[in-house]
């Protein structure tokens, strides 16, 4: 009996994870028409490498953002040509590996980031206005834990991006 209901609650789970990741891309859609600084589909991969720009060892390698985002190289790959086309992510020769590049988001990239994130929390602002901030700790915080113990069941070496 006890599994049966545990069963019944993952299904339920499984079925709001899909209607979270649905909204989220709905969400992603929309926020484009209205921000056109940052390349369609990078403004995740633009804030991982602030992220880890911001570390202690400063600049990324493709390599390490890949690992960080959990994506494929050649999506980050991509990803990251098309920010540097638009001068928002700058690749410079790595000092102690002349092959490989260092990736740091250049002065319009942190101002483009700042805007998306702007609009982004604009749009959970509004989502959200009916929400007690206690509410949306506790939501924060689960959805952390849930990351983190997917995160944990994966063959991959993967990050969970902070």
């Amino acid at each position: 009996m006890g599994d049966d209901v545990g069963a019944v609650a993952r299904h339920g789970l499984l079925a709001s994870v899909r209607d979270l990741l649905m909204a989220v891309r709905v969400a992603k859609s929309d926020l484009p028409t209205r921000q056109e600084t940052v390349p369609t589909g990078a403004a995740g991969v633009l804030a991982a490498i602030n992220a880890i720009d911001g570390e202690p060892v400063g600049g990324c390698h493709l390599k390490d953002l890949a690992a960080r985002c959990a994506l494929d190289p050649s999506t980050v790959s991509r990803a990251v040509a098309a920010l540097v086309r638009s001068g928002l992510v700058a690749r410079t020769a790595d000092p102690a590996d002349g092959r490989a590049s260092v990736l740091t988001v250049t002065p319009p990239g942190r101002q483009a980031l700042d805007e998306f994130n702007r609009l982004a929390d604009e749009r959970l602002a509004d989502a959200l206005r009916h929400w007690s901030p206690e509410d949306i700790a506790v939501l924060a915080a689960l959805l952390r834990r849930f990351s983190a113990d997917l995160m944990t069941r994966t063959d991959r070496p993967l990050e969970v991006a902070r």
